[in-house]
């Protein structure tokens, strides 16, 4: 009986989404980003961004480093009390170095969400226009179709009317 009721309503929903009159389209968004003149210009300026973060990061790691060495060097021959003195000091210059480096993660990461929101606000109303024109219904992001008629897939025309419209 349980079966025979399961049946019913799987035949209902497939009769259902068969004579479904919504059209439906998918876009491929990574692709849209890395080839759209706006989404290459957030890419440089995220990459470069990253590389002066990066940057101040491997000079405070640099001068970390010789602190260490310098501490190495002079173990020796410096008394216990002025030892331990580098010592706390250059954990404390780690601790500072860490707290740094974490807070320059966070604001780059903020950074790049802020910049993607920008991106998807300003595609988000050609998207729209797009969809109302061709009468779309329903778009889904391509990398979460399994399989789908490759006239369903409207990126490279997204594309042409966002480098006109975005310059």
């Amino acid at each position: 009986m349980f079966k025979k009721i399961i049946l019913v309503i799987c035949i209902f929903f497939i009769n259902f989404g068969a004579e479904s009159n919504e059209k439906v389209a998918f876009i491929n968004i990574e692709y849209l980003f890395e080839n759209s003149n706006i989404g290459k210009t957030v890419i440089n300026n995220l990459k470069e961004n990253k590389s002066k973060n990066l940057e101040l990061i491997k000079i405070k790691e640099t001068e970390l480093i010789n602190e260490e060495n310098e501490i190495k060097k002079t173990q020796n021959i410096i008394s216990k009390d002025e030892l331990s003195k580098k010592i706390s000091s250059f954990r404390k210059n780690v601790e500072i170095y860490n707290k740094e480096k974490d807070e320059i993660l966070k604001k780059f990461k903020k950074i790049e969400n802020d910049e993607l929101n920008i991106f998807f606000k300003k595609i988000n109303p050609i998207l729209q226009d797009y969809m109302n024109k061709e009468s779309i219904d329903l778009l889904f992001e391509k990398k979460n179709i399994f399989i789908g008629r490759s006239t369903s897939d409207i990126t490279q025309a997204i594309l042409k009317i966002i480098n006109i419209e975005l310059k």
